[in-house]
């Protein structure tokens, strides 16, 4: 018997897919968006407006992404507002 409670695997995931921004971007942002929506699973105040924005470096880091193509990713998700960028960090606005 399946708890009824429990999430399905894949909701952010579907989401996000379905969101109309999705194939207005290249490859790498799509990859970086999803594993910024489930890094904000461990790590709320990636999502939380009034908290501390995290350095790109550690979500790159924490993503296993090449610093500079993430921040090139970073760009086009904070062009269609899908991330902030300030304060010298990261901020996701769409999950």
């Amino acid at each position: 018997m399946t708890n009824p409670r429990r999430e399905r695997p894949g909701a952010h995931a579907r989401a996000i897919m379905s969101d109309r921004r999705w194939l207005a971007l290249p490859l790498a942002a799509r990859a970086a968006w999803l594993g910024i929506a489930d890094l904000a699973d461990v790590m709320p105040e990636i999502r939380v407006p009034r908290g501390l924005p995290v350095a790109e470096e550690k979500v790159a880091r924490m993503l296993g992404a090449d610093r500079h193509e993430f921040e090139e990713a970073a760009v086009r998700l904070n062009e269609l507002g899908i991330v902030e960028r300030a304060k010298g960090g990261l901020r996701l606005r769409v999950f």
